[in-house]
């Protein structure tokens, strides 16, 4: 009986945490980090203001665990959408997309998150530094596990493809934001993905004589029927 109520007393915690995150989330992405106020956050949460500062110390604090809520969903979603998937180039796609749409969507509140000078030493050793570190690996391993296939260049330093790819997508998503009716996503991503692999692949040859021949063909087959429904498009 007693685990009984402990366990429902710790749900009620959870919910009522999850409800002033959500709630930041909402006051955050209208009014701004500066503009935003705790009593406006413990109104839409259905919570008396002080009871949010039991849960979080500060605005800062809140902006973290708003912050932290959304990089735990984007791995997950990355992580599962990636499972069943046959080969590397299906994998990197899913992921561009994935990643596009989620930053435009969240391009505000992301902005007010990151903040922090991320060349800095202090930045390196911060929270959000390492939730940023633990999505960006799911991406890393899609790499490696190409690299192990034959289907990606074992020469290609991993830092500088992480960089090419979530930049890119980022300024991608960006541009998304600003001419939304402009902007076909699914034409970005098959252009944005032909001109990152085509430096990034193994040429056939080369793949054949590491073994990944027949995988390397269906990458190559993949992009090409990716080239032709765009040259569809276009006439």
């Amino acid at each position: 009986m007693a685990e009984a109520r402990t366990g429902t007393r710790r749900q009620r915690v959870e919910q009522k945490e999850q409800a002033i995150i959500a709630a930041a989330r909402a006051v955050f992405q209208e009014h701004g980090f500066d503009g935003a106020k705790i009593a406006e956050i413990a109104k839409l949460a259905g919570v008396a203001e002080g009871t949010v500062y039991l849960y979080f110390e500060n605005k800062n604090a809140l902006l973290l665990a708003v912050a932290a809520e959304f990089y735990d969903r984007l791995t997950r979603d990355a992580a599962e959408g990636i499972k069943d998937l046959p080969d590397t180039a299906a994998k990197l796609t899913f992921l561009a997309r994935h990643h596009m749409e989620r930053v435009a969507a969240e391009w505000p509140m992301l902005g007010m998150a990151m903040t922090p000078a991320k060349v800095s030493d202090e930045y390196r050793q911060s929270e959000e530094y390492q939730l940023n570190r633990t999505y960006v690996e799911v991406f890393d391993q899609v790499i490696r596990d190409g690299v192990n296939r034959s289907e990606i260049r074992a020469d290609l330093p991993l830092s500088v493809v992480r960089d090419l790819f979530y930049g890119g997508l980022e300024y991608g998503a960006r541009t998304m934001r600003m001419r939304p009716s402009k902007t076909d996503i699914d034409e970005t991503i098959a252009n944005f993905m032909l001109i990152l692999t085509a430096g990034m692949f193994v040429p056939p040859v080369q793949a054949e004589a590491g073994g990944g021949a027949d995988k390397m063909q269906a990458v190559l087959s993949r992009l090409e029927k990716v080239a032709g429904r765009l040259e569809t498009a276009a006439d």
